[in-house]
């Protein structure tokens, strides 16, 4: 059996770029344990399809995945170029408010507008692609600091953003693969890519159900359509847990042994025969 993999660009692994090569390789070593031979393909290069049996990437890349989505039809693919796809924030909110799946109260807004805004605090996201840049994910107390924000996303070119309401409470970060692993785990302030957990302030370990928030995680990542996934949450005072970002393919840095197992299982039994 053989395997291609295909890593992250650089461009869209800010500050995780080691991490993300971890999980890749160790994923592959795992593989390699199973019997199977495996490739590492840096994101753009070239291979041809038909010599690998399965097929697993980390790329966000458009024309990388414009590519996998032909290869799709030769092989099995994961993630899904339309999960990764649906990872982006706009069609992410929309599937998992379709799905039921507790999130901030939401709403767009163009950086060109001058509609003022009520209910602070907010978060104000990029509302297209992933975070590659420390200003797209941003903060705002009130109309002044919105209007700081605004102002860098349209400097950038950024035409609308994901205004989010912000809600009190820990962060709390997971991952999954298929339905054979699931973890989560309290954020290090010190560890993370941006440093944004700090603004929660420190953990307070509010009680919740950690089998609902499995639940809930498992949910949310089937609405996407995404097999090998985290996310974030918050966890209120009154124990509610309320989703606010999925991920595909994360670096599983907390947990990667164990992940890097689950994602080989998975990745060999999707193997074609």
């Amino acid at each position: 059996m053989k395997i291609a993999a295909i890593g992250r660009n650089p461009i869209n692994s800010p500050q995780m770029t080691g991490n993300d090569a971890a999980i890749l390789h160790g994923t592959a070593d795992e593989l390699r344990q199973l019997g199977a031979e495996v490739d590492i393909f840096d994101d753009g290069d070239e291979f041809v399809a038909e010599n690998y049996d399965a097929l697993f990437h980390m790329s966000r890349t458009e024309s990388t995945l414009q590519q996998l989505q032909r290869i799709e039809e030769i092989i099995p693919v994961t993630n899904t170029t339309d999960a990764v796809r649906r990872c982006s924030r706009k069609e992410q909110v929309t599937l998992l408010e379709g799905a039921g799946i507790r999130q901030p109260f939401f709403s767009f807004l163009n950086t060109d507008s001058k509609e003022t805004h009520t209910g602070f605090p907010v978060w104000l996201k990029k509302s297209s692609g992933w975070s590659c840049h420390a200003d797209d994910v941003c903060h705002a107390r009130n109309e002044k600091e919105l209007e700081c924000a605004m102002n860098s996303f349209r400097r950038r070119g950024i035409e609308e953003v994901l205004c989010c309401k912000h809600i009190d409470g820990d962060v709390v970060k997971f991952y999954g693969v298929g339905n054979i692993f699931f973890h989560y785990s309290y954020p290090d302030p010190e560890k993370t890519k941006f440093g944004l957990e700090k603004i929660n302030g420190p953990t307070q370990n509010h009680p919740f159900d950690a089998e609902h928030l499995k639940q809930l995680a498992f949910a949310a990542a089937k609405s996407i359509g995404v097999e090998i996934f985290g996310g974030d949450c918050i966890i209120n005072p009154d124990g509610n847990i309320y989703i606010i970002d999925i991920n595909d393919f994360p670096a599983f840095s907390c947990c990667r042994t164990k992940a890097a197992k689950a994602i080989a299982k998975l990745i060999y039994s999707k193997a074609k025969p």
